[in-house]
């Protein structure tokens, strides 16, 4: 349900300095006027799915599924990319065989007006220990390879959390590479509509943790266990 901000999410697409992409829109649950909006864009890259189930880890993976492309990037129906998101994502991918690539984020309001920024850890290396703390990667601002997250079985857990889950799953592997572009590369909306964290989300981390405190037999997740339990009562 976008319709105040779902064109102001496709213009910033479609406006791209990279333009071989297609637009794959998953609506899911959607009982207002965002499908007829998005029928009003007169793109051929563009193409529109509907589900009527109301998860967004099942429509994460849907899209994944209805995608033809090896790298994907990822968007809120809310939120906006710069002119050249796609481009620098791409070339660092490519140049670096990074295996996912966030970015910075500019916070905005409903009038597109900045309310602040946040920055996030740059090299493979600080985003592995960060993920102890919290989420790393900011998830609307992610591009990665396609084949690195079906590999994992995609996207598994959590109603608000699914992103920290597949983040913690990947990191299994040596290997993965993650890398945040040190530029606000999309724009993130807040607004009284939006999804926001809650005690919900601190029991899904903690569920993660002592899952793999279990099974990497770890004792510093099982710490960590202990402290989303302490964040989620006392938050």
């Amino acid at each position: 349900n976008a319709e105040n901000f779902i064109s102001r999410t496709m213009e910033s697409i479609l406006s791209q300095s990279f333009v071989n992409f297609e637009v794959v829109v998953v609506m899911n649950c959607v009982s207002d006027q965002t499908a007829t909006i998005l029928k009003k864009f007169d793109d051929t890259r563009i193409r529109l799915y509907e589900t009527s189930i109301c998860q967004l880890a099942f429509n994460l993976n849907y899209g994944l599924m209805m995608s033809r492309g090896d790298y994907i990037a990822r968007i809120d129906s809310d939120d906006m990319a710069t002119h050249d998101r796609l481009k620098i994502q791409l070339d660092a991918i490519k140049n670096n065989n990074f295996d996912v690539v966030g970015s910075n984020v500019t916070y905005i309001d409903e009038n597109d007006k900045a309310v602040g920024k946040k920055s996030y850890p740059e090299n493979n290396s600080e985003i592995r220990k960060k993920i102890l703390y919290s989420n790393p990667i900011s998830h609307p601002s992610v591009m990665y390879k396609k084949n690195t997250i079906l590999g994992v079985g995609g996207y598994m857990n959590g109603l608000v959390s699914e992103d920290y889950d597949l983040w913690i799953r990947l990191m299994r592997d040596k290997s993965v590479k993650f890398h945040n572009i040190q530029k606000d590369l999309t724009s993130y909306r807040i607004h009284k509509a939006q999804s926001m964290g809650n005690r919900l989300s601190y029991a899904e981390v903690s569920g993660y943790f002592i899952r793999e405190a279990i099974y990497q037999k770890s004792i510093v997740f099982f710490f960590y266990f202990l402290v989303s339990i302490f964040k989620g009562i006392f938050k």
